[in-house]
């Protein structure tokens, strides 16, 4: 598949009800962001091959190709830059244990209720407040987003082509199907510091680790083994240790 052709790709819901539980503990993998606490993420989805490609909302800057409109409803899945605001969100506390998705760019949140376009059920934007989603571990650092919509039927965020069939609910394997996605943590305020020395920032980029506004930091894997700082890491879960607390992050 080609630039082109992923151009054109957007996020949709799929037509057919989960038949998972609706009330799930969100992993411990993820991190809901506070007033003292900020956790940015890029969100991929988890089809293999696709984690270059991340929930972008096109109303902020970007290209000019991306302003042919003055707003853009739908939510798009694009190949930009790890750094790029437009591609970054954060998880919040919503209404009934639900969490909000929120882009850092815009202040945009994805929506939880749909709109019809041709054959499928096409995610909004909205820059209101939304109930959000329930988020279900699948394994592997792949999640699973569902909301109730207003016709009562439970559906999945999905990735989905423009004009293809409609998806199909997965039986199996949804953790690398159209239904699993991938939050890849890219910065993480944590609100500790000084007036002097700033806030310490916790950024993930390129395989490393980096620590500003804080010296005094310690790096290890899921493991407990210390692991250098300056190196490039394996994938996986690493613990980032700061002289007043510990944040979990991930290498995708």
């Amino acid at each position: 598949m080609n630039y082109q052709t992923f151009r054109n790709i957007l996020l949709s819901l799929g037509l057919l009800a989960s038949t998972s539980a609706l009330a799930q503990e969100l992993s411990a993998e993820l991190q809901l962001s506070t007033d003292e606490e900020t956790c940015w993420y890029r969100i991929c989805s988890a089809v293999p091959g696709m984690t270059d490609f991340a929930m972008t909302d096109v109303n902020a800057g970007g290209d000019s190709e991306d302003q042919e409109d003055l707003w853009r409803p739908a939510l798009y899945l694009l190949q930009t830059e790890t750094a790029d605001y437009r591609s970054q969100w954060k998880l919040t506390a919503g209404e009934d244990g639900k969490v909000v998705i929120t882009n850092r760019a815009t202040g945009n949140s994805i929506g939880s209720v749909s709109m019809n376009a041709g054959n499928h059920n096409v995610t909004q934007l909205t820059p209101g407040a939304t109930p959000g989603f329930t988020v279900t571990s699948l394994g592997n650092n792949a999640f699973k987003l569902e909301s109730v919509e207003d016709d009562g039927v439970n559906r999945c965020l999905a990735l989905a082509e423009k004009d293809s069939e409609p998806l199909s609910y997965p039986e199996t394997d949804e953790g690398t199907s159209a239904v699993g996605w991938q939050f890849l943590a890219v910065e993480i305020d944590t609100g500790l510091g000084s007036t002097t020395s700033g806030r310490t920032i916790v950024r993930v980029a390129d395989g490393r680790i980096a620590v500003e506004n804080s010296t005094g930091w310690t790096l290890f894997n899921a493991q407990g083994e210390e692991m250098p700082r300056t190196t490039p890491l394996p994938t996986g879960v690493y613990l980032v240790k700061l002289p007043q607390k510990t944040v979990k992050v991930l290498i995708p």
